[in-house]
C-alpha cells in the first residue's frame, strides 16, 4: 500500500470513533463582543426606588456584551438573582435602559458578574452592530 492509500485508510477509520462518552456543556449561547466605547451603570431595583428620584446607580466596567446580556466588573458587591436596570451609554450619548437580572458571579474573578437581559432588544442589537468599529470577539 502507498502512503496515500494508508492515509485514506486512516481517514476512513475516523468514522468509527465513538465520542458518546465525551460530553461538555457550552454555556455560551450568543456571540460576545468586547466594547470599550460603552459606559455602564447598574441601578438596583427595590421598593424604595419607586416614587423617589434619587440616583443609586453603581458605575461598572463593561467586560463584554451580547444580545442576551453582559459581563461587568464592579468595585461594589452585587447580589445574585437581583433585579436591576442596566444603563448603557454610548460615545455619542445614545442611552439604553435595560431591565435585567444578576445571574452569576465569576468563580475566578469575584468582582465580575454575569447579567442577563429580561428580554431581547432589537434596537440595542442593531445599534451595537451599527457602532461596532473593531471586531473583538470573546
Amino acid at each position: 500500500m502507498t502512503d496515500f492509500e494508508n492515509d485514506l485508510d486512516d481517514w476512513d477509520k475516523m468514522d468509527d470513533l465513538d465520542f458518546s462518552d465525551v460530553t461538555w456543556k457550552n454555556q455560551r449561547i450568543a456571540v460576545r463582543y468586547v466594547r470599550e466605547d460603552i459606559a455602564a451603570t447598574v441601578c438596583k431595583i427595590s421598593m424604595f426606588n419607586f416614587g423617589f428620584r434619587f440616583s443609586n446607580d453603581i458605575l461598572v466596567e463593561l467586560m463584554d456584551i451580547s444580545s442576551k446580556g453582559v459581563l461587568v466588573s464592579s468595585d461594589k458587591k452585587l447580589k445574585l438573582n437581583k433585579k436591576i436596570t442596566l444603563t448603557l451609554i454610548f460615545e455619542d450619548s445614545k442611552t439604553f435602559k435595560i431591565p435585567a437580572k444578576i445571574v452569576r458571579r465569576s468563580t475566578t474573578h469575584e468582582n465580575q458578574y454575569g447579567i442577563k437581559f429580561d428580554r431581547l432588544s432589537n434596537d440595542l442589537g442593531d445599534y451595537l452592530l451599527d457602532t461596532q468599529r473593531k471586531l473583538i470577539f470573546k
